[in-house]
């Protein structure tokens, strides 16, 4: 990652380690340039719309709905059609560890990207969490370091998307490459369990252990980020890249695109357009 991204401006946290800012930007304007940090900043987005790009996917944020940017991921936001009113909260994971063995073994995985949640979040629980927080400010109490905990605990229950593999586990990394070498063609847990000669319940069982997700899951998930790409590079119908992509149904992977990354595919392909239009 480039240190010419790199935010350089010292955050100024409160006693509970947390910062707490609120904003309104006017439609087509920019929000804030492409830069990367260290902490965590949840955008919860109050009213309208936020469009925020990491460098290789744009994600739209929508009222009601809130953003993860973990450490060290390059990202941008901006307006476009409407005004964006949205809060921020952010805080440095580092300093809520702590010597509890689960703080000891998750917190620095989540520091170095080795758990993924999911980008865009809409869960009533951590929405109403992130609000109570918003609502102390910066005023910083030990009831919002109860609430960090609390929210960093409902993202890992609810929204954890991927929890990289551990390396020496050789038949997971083996069905991992089986999965994406054959994303295309029609693959059910019958098919890994002929593939591999184990039962379903054990490859589901040490997949999940592995990844943190059930092995069709990661599946749905790797098929969505092949069609996220085709979308930008290919000059074909939607209904022809869910099918280049494993999706044998138009209308399900519509439906599964628009919950992974919060836009439809049509849409996507029409904001992605756009900036790249304005871009040249």
């Amino acid at each position: 990652m480039k240190n010419s991204f790199l935010e350089f401006t010292p955050v100024e946290y409160s006693p509970a380690a947390t910062k707490v800012l609120s904003f309104n930007i006017p439609p087509n304007s920019s929000c804030f340039r492409l830069h990367w940090h260290d902490r965590i900043e949840l955008l919860r987005v109050k009213k309208g719309k936020l469009y925020v790009e990491d460098g290789k996917n744009l994600s739209v944020v929508s009222e009601g709905e809130m953003i993860i940017i973990p450490p060290k991921t390059l990202h941008r936001g901006y307006t476009l059609e409407k005004n964006a009113d949205y809060n921020v909260l952010m805080f440095d994971i580092r300093s809520f560890y702590n010597e509890t063995e689960i703080c000891k073994s998750i917190f620095p995985d989540i520091f170095e990207g080795k758990i993924v949640f999911n980008t865009i979040v809409s869960n009533p629980e951590i929405i109403d969490c992130i609000d109570s927080i918003c609502g102390i400010g910066n005023n910083g109490s030990l009831n919002t370091v109860y609430k960090i905990y609390q929210l960093v605990s409902l993202f890992l229950e609810k929204e954890l998307l991927e929890y990289q593999i551990n390396p020496g586990n050789k038949i997971v990394k083996k069905i991992i490459d089986y999965l994406e070498k054959n994303a295309m063609q029609e693959i059910t847990i019958s098919t890994l369990c002929n593939q591999f000669g184990y039962t379903s319940a054990h490859i589901c069982r040490i997949f999940r252990q592995a990844t943190g997700l059930p092995p069709m899951t990661y599946l749905k998930f790797f098929r969505l980020e092949m069609a996220h790409n085709k979308i930008k590079t290919c000059d074909v119908s939607i209904s022809d890249i869910a099918a280049m992509c494993g999706f044998s149904d138009a209308n399900y992977f519509a439906r599964c695109f628009k919950s992974h990354f919060g836009v439809s595919p049509t849409q996507y392909r029409k904001l992605y357009s756009n900036k790249t239009h304005a871009d040249t």
